[in-house]
């Protein structure tokens, strides 16, 4: 039988062991980024709220991401690769806000690792609905990758696609009567409609 002090050295290994597997799986930002400040809790959502958007967003998007994509778009398909238009969709926020631009990093859409320029359209933070961004994310798949994903596409069809990485989020947000120039972290882990199914 174990003594008590063997229990709890047992119990504050395991602990110990926890809070270095979260520590770990907890993405790690930099401090500043082009002079914005890296801040995760800046805005603050809203929630419960009726979201309505011209373009609805998948079912199994988490509606308190501030960021979220809608329904891809087959823009074309070339021997060079797949091109894609997805809406981007931006949740209400309780205070004010302006965006002034977004950055993405490792970005990886259904398996294949793409690369989306900046996205420099400015525009305000919604207070009630969902806002849907006038002009849609566009970019490609290249090949080698996207031809073997096409053929895979074309035997094994699935019915969606895993899209994940990261939003910078850079604007400048109220909070009280103060004006903070901030960008934020979105983690993105959503599925969206594989666009090359009809």
């Amino acid at each position: 039988m174990r003594s008590p002090l063997v229990r709890i050295a047992t119990a504050l290994g395991l602990l110990l062991l926890y809070y270095f597997h979260v520590l770990a799986q907890t993405p790690n930002y930099p401090k500043e980024i082009r002079g914005y400040k890296v801040e995760r809790a800046v805005v603050e959502m809203k929630r419960g709220q009726n979201q309505k958007t011209d373009k609805p967003a998948p079912a199994d998007t988490n509606p308190d991401t501030l960021i979220r994509f809608g329904e891809p778009e087959l823009a074309r398909l070339t021997p060079l690769g797949i091109r894609l238009e997805i809406p981007i969709v931006v949740a209400p926020v309780t205070q004010k806000g302006h965006v002034d631009f977004l950055m993405f990093e490792d970005m990886v859409v259904n398996g294949t690792p793409v690369r989306i320029e900046e996205y420099h359209r400015e525009f305000d933070l919604p207070n009630k609905d969902d806002l849907v961004l006038d002009k849609p994310l566009k970019f490609t798949v290249n090949l080698p990758n996207a031809m073997l994903g096409v053929l895979g596409e074309v035997i094994d069809s699935k019915e969606t696609w895993l899209v994940t990485g990261r939003v910078y989020v850079f604007g400048h947000f109220k909070k009280l009567l103060f004006t903070f120039k901030r960008t934020i972290p979105v983690e993105i882990n959503l599925k969206i409609r594989n666009p090359m199914r009809k």
